[in-house]
């Protein structure tokens, strides 16, 4: 199964991080690669519970091409957020998601982004060039992120 990981170090602690990722409203301003997530079902809450259905629009780095994908959340607590996407079904192709916050040193955070991807589809993703160009989105993203919350910490 193909995995996608990147990591990046945050100077600041772990709930600052989460807090700014979980203003899911805010990515279009700041995400190169998310760059829009909404909630597809359980609208009135404003929190990412699990079982809620999202729509995302990603843009991979080097592409014009904006993809739609509409995963549910499997976790939501104070080290990771998980969701998992599926193309028609599972054994056709699925994405597993985890961010995570990690505390490192008592006030700064490991952010990380995991995907694992699966189906029998899974295989095309390295023959088309997919691995690297969302390896690069998510170091892209990670970079983004440490900039918006460290340049807001600085102000």
């Amino acid at each position: 199964m193909p995995l996608v990981e990147a990591a990046i170090l945050i100077n600041t602690k772990p709930e600052v991080v989460r807090q700014f990722f979980l203003n899911y409203h805010n990515h279009q301003h700041w995400n190169p690669f998310i760059i829009s997530i909404n909630k597809w079902t359980n609208k009135e809450s404003k929190e990412l519970n699990i079982d809620d259905e999202l729509q995302i629009d990603l843009r991979l780095k080097g592409t014009d091409n904006i993809s739609t994908f509409y995963p549910r959340v499997l976790e939501n607590n104070e080290s990771e957020i998980q969701w998992i996407g599926c193309l028609i079904n599972s054994w056709i192709f699925y994405g597993l998601h985890t961010f995570k916050f990690e505390i490192v040193d008592d006030d700064k955070t490991l952010f990380s982004q995991v995907e694992i991807f699966g189906g029998l589809l899974s295989y095309f993703f390295y023959l088309f060039g997919l691995y690297n160009k969302t390896r690069q989105s998510f170091i892209e993203m990670n970079e983004a992120l440490k900039d918006q919350i460290e340049n807001k910490l600085a102000e």
